[in-house]
């Protein structure tokens, strides 16, 4: 595009009040970074269009804006933003779009509104949306700051803010599987750890729907593995990160913080039924070693206090049981040798001891 016709669509653009021009300039932005050839400049005008008429993030002059959009301009742009989401048939250009949308760079400063977005592809429900959702996601990487934020939002939407809505959540792995798989990572990533200060430990509601979308389908923490996401070509998908082993440290840590719910059993329970129906794959990619080693520091702290004992021991018996299963099914990936290693820098357990022994036999 020359930029003579830049400046005449912007200047069309200006003449149509919000929403109108952000649903004009999202057709725009589509055409712009969808078609065959792309190229930087087409990218560079499609991010201007998304800041002035989309986000209204900066004026006509490209200066920052002072004020955000209001509560009423945000519901028009939300329900503008849906329809057409909806209304993209081909996966990969929806994806293209919504990535560019709410990129690494912006996902900050849009976080608000796309988690809006979500919270509604959800309640409505939207699997197009809650599709592309899941693709940023692992672009961008389920256990980043960005997803977590995501993940968090939907929770307090869901579980916190309107209780009663978490009905809604329910029958979210059959709408959206991919989806659920991601959140389900990213959600592991914000409880039993010691980054996130505020409400370290999920709610019982949310533990138990977590647990019985587990429980009813054992293949729900890989979902996101199973489809690769569409992409414009030439870009390059990054591969999912399961919940499994930030779910693991959820039931290993719980007895050790006196977290006693009966549902960190079912959940465990669910998590170890999971890791038997892993389909082996070479090489493998559902646990990565490192990620299952991130319960070691919390128990060694545990154990240099005077914890109880037997809440140390079930700790340890559950980690113990989970780790057998995950090696004896061959799904675990990275520096398994150094997992063994820490592991047995850990306080004396039965099983543990068995389990580490068993390893090195079979090596």
């Amino acid at each position: 595009m020359s930029a003579a016709s830049e400046v005449n669509l912007k200047q069309t653009l200006r003449k149509l009040e919000f929403p109108l021009c952000a649903k004009e300039a999202l057709n725009k932005i589509g055409e712009l970074i969808c078609g065959r050839i792309t190229s930087i400049k087409n990218m560079d005008l499609a991010l201007d269009l998304m800041s002035e008429f989309i986000f209204c993030e900066v004026d006509r002059r490209g200066n920052k804006r002072s004020s955000p959009l209001s509560a009423l301009l945000e519901l028009q742009l939300l329900e503008i933003l849906f329809e057409h989401f909806n209304g993209l048939t081909n996966e990969a250009a929806r994806n293209t779009v919504f990535l560019s949308l709410f990129s690494g760079t912006t996902a900050l400063q849009r976080a608000g509104i796309l988690s809006k977005l979500v919270s509604l592809a959800i309640g409505i429900p939207s699997p197009a949306i809650l599709t592309s959702a899941s693709t940023w996601m692992q672009q961008l990487g389920c256990t980043s700051a960005h997803s977590c934020k995501l993940a968090q939002a939907i929770v307090h939407d869901y579980f916190h803010l309107v209780p009663s809505a978490a009905d809604r959540m329910k029958i979210l792995p059959d709408v959206a599987p991919q989806f659920t798989a991601n959140f389900l990572t990213a959600v592991a990533e914000n409880y039993f750890n010691s980054k996130k200060k505020d409400q370290p430990y999920p709610s019982e509601s949310l533990l138990q729907t977590i647990t019985q979308w587990i429980s009813q389908n054992a293949h729900l923490c890989i979902a996101a593995q199973q489809k690769q996401a569409a992409l414009p070509p030439g870009a390059i998908a990054m591969e999912a990160t399961t919940a499994i082993a930030g779910l693991i440290r959820w039931c290993t840590l719980a007895p050790m913080y006196e977290q006693d719910s009966q549902l960190y059993s079912h959940l465990h329970l669910a998590l170890l039924n999971s890791i038997l129906e892993i389909p082996h794959t070479t090489p493998p990619k559902a646990i990565c070693a490192q990620h299952l080693a991130t319960s070691l520091r919390f128990i060694l702290l545990y154990s240099n206090k005077t914890g109880k004992q037997s809440n140390l021991q079930l700790a340890l018996d559950r980690f113990a049981q989970a780790v057998q299963v995950a090696l004896s099914t061959k799904c675990v990936y990275g520096k398994i040798d150094d997992l063994i290693h820490q592991l047995q820098q850990l306080p004396f357990n039965k099983l543990m001891s068995i389990v580490i022994n068993t390893h090195k036999e079979c090596k």
